[in-house]
């Protein structure tokens, strides 16, 4: 058995169907007998961290860059024993332990991978895409929901800090990206066709 662990990164915009997309990804690699494990970047936004004047936590700066690194290098080379977790809706950090063997990494996120292009060899960038006003309408039913808060607390933060955060740090990773997804469920057979 190899001693690095493949990571493949799944990244793009907010509310792309990035999550949805990584969960189907995992279930395909389990039906062919592979165990993933599942990374998040959301998992390292900041403790503590005041939010960005102009985009809020909607940039690269609210993610502990060191802590995603280090523990994706221990994941890399099987000696990760705990993942961290952040609680969106109180902004606390924690932990959970990782207790099963794993022979891929499937790393998803908007703010993070950014941080790793070009100094953490991916087997596969994957850009997920999808259509704007559906992105909106899913992001706002996501927020409101899961992490309580109210929509017109949503709308201005998406108009005012998430699309212009996009545009400055998400949007130029699709050029580094090895596939580039737009129809989740319909594509995701090329990824597949390029992890083996």
């Amino acid at each position: 058995m190899s001693a690095d662990v493949p990571v493949v990164c799944i990244c793009g915009p907010s509310a792309a169907g990035k999550t949805t997309f990584t969960a189907d990804v995992a279930d395909r690699l389990r039906q062919q007998g592979r165990t993933p494990l599942l990374m998040a970047c959301d998992d390292y936004y900041r403790s503590g961290w005041k939010p960005d004047p102009r985009f809020g936590f909607d940039t690269i700066d609210a993610i502990d860059g060191e802590a995603l690194s280090l523990d994706l290098a221990a994941a890399r080379y099987r000696q990760l024993q705990r993942l961290r977790t952040y609680d969106m809706r109180e902004r606390r950090v924690g932990c959970r332990t990782v207790s099963f063997p794993y022979d891929v990494i499937l790393l998803e996120g908007a703010y993070g991978p950014q941080l790793l292009v070009g100094v953490v060899p991916l087997a596969l960038l994957v850009y997920v895409d999808a259509w704007l006003p559906r992105r909106l309408l899913r992001r706002l039913k996501r927020d409101v929901i899961e992490r309580k808060r109210t929509p017109q607390y949503v709308i201005r933060q998406m108009l005012a800090e998430m699309l212009p955060g996009e545009r400055q740090f998400i949007h130029s990773l699709q050029d580094h990206a090895d596939v580039v997804i737009r129809s989740p469920e319909r594509d995701v057979t090329k990824v597949m066709a390029r992890i083996g």
